[in-house]
């Protein structure tokens, strides 16, 4: 499978236009405190790893009642584009949805990606999504890898719905991931969610070990 790759010109140029497009709208998500043994949610709509790590847009974090954000965006950036980010998170529950992504440089096109996870579980949808003229599954199983040949850089990997489990025990699911080999590693990162209940700290529910009783004995003197 090959890519075409005309307009990229150099992996700095593009992640600069990515940064000046997103950045005034990104913000990191109040997340919940780690290893407290609470339910807890998550999700973001878009975020990107590389030579110029961008934090999630939009993202939300919630421990009780549901929140929710949303953010229309512009086609104004030359490596991805995409429109009507929406993203919920509640303390059992979280949701993210993308419409109308574009990646030009990768021939990646969908009409809406979305992740969900409830309960502890994690699903992923596609509607009308295709990379390099192939048409990709609606509903791919879980940790679904397909390699791209991206021409002139090299191969890229794309995985959909993404499961892995959080090092708490909650549940993350990211219905695409894009790793691209540029002059530096860059992941693009679309629709992710987060949900379940994490796992108590070990180290809080293990009382403190008893400081140890002298024994006194007597030794015989021999002599």
């Amino acid at each position: 499978m090959r890519v075409s790759f005309r307009r990229l010109t150099t992996a700095g140029l593009l992640a600069t236009g990515l940064a000046a497009a997103l950045a005034p709208a990104f913000a990191a998500p109040a997340l919940a405190e780690p290893g407290s043994g609470g339910a807890a949610g998550s999700a973001y709509g878009l975020t990107l790893s590389g030579p110029l790590d961008i934090a999630p847009v939009p993202a939300v974090s919630s421990g009780g009642e549901q929140v929710e954000k949303s953010l229309l965006r512009e086609k104004g950036t030359k490596f991805v584009r995409a429109e009507a980010l929406d993203v919920r998170a509640s303390a059992s529950r979280a949701r993210s949805k993308v419409a109308r992504l574009s990646v030009p440089s990768a021939d990646l096109l969908a009409s809406a990606v979305a992740a969900k996870c409830d309960g502890g579980r994690g699903s992923a949808h596609l509607t009308d999504a295709r990379i390099a003229g192939r048409r990709l599954d609606a509903t791919p199983p879980p940790n679904t890898r397909i390699p791209v040949k991206v021409e002139g850089v090299g191969d890229a990997t794309l995985t959909l719905n993404k499961q892995r489990r959080m090092p708490d025990g909650r549940m993350n699911v990211t219905a695409m991931e894009l790793a691209m080999p540029l002059t530096e590693a860059t992941t693009l990162r679309v629709a992710s969610a987060t949900c379940g209940r994490a796992a108590p700290d070990v180290r809080q529910q293990q009382p403190e070990a008893p400081a140890p009783t002298p024994v006194r004995r007597d030794l015989p003197v021999t002599g």
